[in-house]
């Protein structure tokens, strides 16, 4: 195991604190809590997390700072910013199990999709990639599998956990999405996803976390200090020689808004510039996501030591 895998401040490691007993509640929450429960029941897990979570609260609070460095006009709330954000995520959770519940779909989004990349996935062609981040909230991609006949979405994770945690969705009847467990882009699982995209189907895969085993990172500028963040989903696209997209599903005035939008074509890449390119990439990323930031702050939900202040 990598020594990134092992370092409690890796988000893996944080992450895998979950259990069968908290996969179970979920799955039996899913398929029978009504949601105007669902709130008064999170409440206390919210406090619970925030008044028992330093480091968390640490992460946030340099996050924010920041983030009202890069951009100075005031985009954070005056009072309690940081546990506005342990707020919002917890509002996050509840959407989360609305989605699995199939009470927010597809028709109550805002979609706002200027590159028609809805018509792509409708064309029934070559499948492509969405590029996620964990801003807002991405279990809306529930919603598109829903939404778009015979659309298939394979959703790259680098945790057993979450997989597992789909499993338990599915049996509790939220929308199947496949779930793919990776470490490292093998040939066994490059020549997989070649045929997946291939045979239509598309691949999501989020580009804000670095691997479990720490591997195959770059530096980006990131809200004005250098960042590492991974470079998969872009040699993946280079490998497959795909249409990248970008997928953002942030919460504004009580209704998400998902945006979609073509970011890059790694077809007309050379190999000789591969390197150039996915560099270039990358920063374009950190900065639509630095802006992403910017407009929706309380939606950053990183809880993790993102800039390494601490491995430092």
């Amino acid at each position: 195991m990598g020594t990134e895998a092992q370092n409690p401040n890796h988000w893996a490691q944080q992450q895998e604190r979950g259990n069968r007993l908290f996969l179970a509640l979920t799955t039996l929450m899913v398929r029978y809590l009504p949601g105007w429960l669902m709130r008064p029941c999170i409440w206390p897990v919210v406090l619970y997390f925030y008044a028992t979570s330093s480091k968390q609260r640490r992460h946030i609070l340099r996050y924010q700072t920041r983030l009202q460095t890069a951009f100075p006009t005031p985009v954070l709330p005056h009072r309690f910013a940081v546990f506005r954000q342990f707020v919002a995520f917890g509002e996050a959770v509840c959407d989360r199990f609305a989605v699995w519940q199939h009470k927010i779909r597809y028709r109550d989004l805002i979609v706002e999709d200027p590159d028609n990349v809805s018509g792509i996935v409708d064309s029934g062609g070559r499948g492509q990639i969405f590029v996620c981040s964990h801003l807002g909230n991405t279990e809306v991609c529930r919603a598109l599998v829903s939404h778009h006949q015979g659309f298939r979405l394979n959703v790259l994770v680098h945790s057993k956990h979450a997989q597992a945690f789909n499993d338990a969705l599915e049996k509790a009847g939220a929308d199947r999405i496949k779930m793919i467990q990776v470490g490292d882009l093998d040939a066994a699982l490059m020549m997989e996803l070649n045929r997946r995209i291939e045979a239509g189907e598309w691949i999501a895969v989020a580009a804000d976390r670095v691997p479990v085993r720490g591997a195959k990172t770059a530096p980006v500028q990131f809200l004005g200090q250098s960042a590492q963040m991974p470079q998969g989903a872009w040699l993946l696209a280079a490998l497959l020689k795909t249409q990248l997209n970008t997928l953002f599903c942030v919460k504004r005035n009580g209704r998400y808004h998902l945006k979609l939008r073509r970011f890059a074509d790694t077809a007309t890449w050379k190999r000789h510039g591969r390197q150039t390119e996915t560099a270039a990439t990358m920063q374009r990323f950190a900065d639509l996501l630095a802006e992403e930031c910017a407009e929706n702050p309380l939606q950053w939900f990183n809880f993790y030591d993102f800039w390494g202040d601490e491995a430092a």
